[in-house]
């Protein structure tokens, strides 16, 4: 009996709930125009008086914030998030997956059973991986959307209050910062362009720096 009840506690996913008060809690953000003002307001109120430049550096002012927001935000993600748990479960994932198309291929339907019998346990796997990863989220999301209703989306923000809402690209010399693509302006993808690579280049630092010392700890 005992080895029944320890089974089932092994393939009981882990609790989404937190996830799930953060999406609703983005959402409520999101349609909610006092709260894109306000929070619009608190970042301009902090940031502009540092990095706005008077409004005549915005490629200055974007690379900036967009330094600040990723690297705060990388930060915290990875605190957050257990890396070293996360490599464990995509291992197993590679592996389980693996074994699979193993199975398929050579047609030992015994073994390709046997696998799918597993599938439930793999299921908790990638929610224990996707509920770690997406942690961080509240935390992140409260520095990130400040900055991003200051800079692009808020009224009154900082492009609307720019002079000349251009920006000369190696592309394109009168590239304008309030066309949108779809429903994305083209502000908030300078933005992204100058940030996400060194978030990217952080992450991937922090996670192997990580990493690197747990590998250190199990040889000690």
């Amino acid at each position: 009996m005992s080895e029944e009840n320890n089974s089932e506690e092994e393939v009981q996913p882990p609790a989404m709930g937190g996830m799930l008060l953060t999406m609703i809690f983005m959402i409520y953000i999101l349609i909610n125009p006092e709260m894109r003002v306000g929070m619009g307001n608190f970042a301009a109120n902090i940031l502009e008086p540092q990095i706005g430049f008077e409004h005549k550096y915005p490629v200055l002012t974007f690379l900036f914030a967009g330094v600040l927001m990723i690297s705060l935000t990388t930060i915290i993600r990875h605190i957050l998030i257990d890396w070293e748990k996360v490599a464990e479960i995509q291992t197993k994932m590679a592996a389980y997956n693996k074994e699979m198309s193993e199975a398929r291929r050579s047609g030992n339907n015994a073994r390709l059973n046997k696998l799918m019998t597993m599938q439930p346990q793999v299921m908790v796997l990638q929610s224990e991986m996707m509920s770690n990863q997406m942690r961080p989220m509240m935390f992140t999301m409260l520095i990130a959307m400040p900055i991003i209703f200051w800079l692009c989306f808020g009224e009154n923000n900082f492009v609307d209050r720019m002079d000349l809402k251009v920006m000369s690209l190696p592309w394109e010399p009168n590239y304008s910062l309030t066309d949108r693509l779809w429903i994305l302006p083209h502000s908030i993808l300078v933005y992204s362009a100058l940030s996400l690579p060194f978030g990217q280049i952080l992450m991937r630092v922090l996670k192997l720096s990580s990493l690197r010392k747990s590998e250190k700890v199990k040889q000690v």
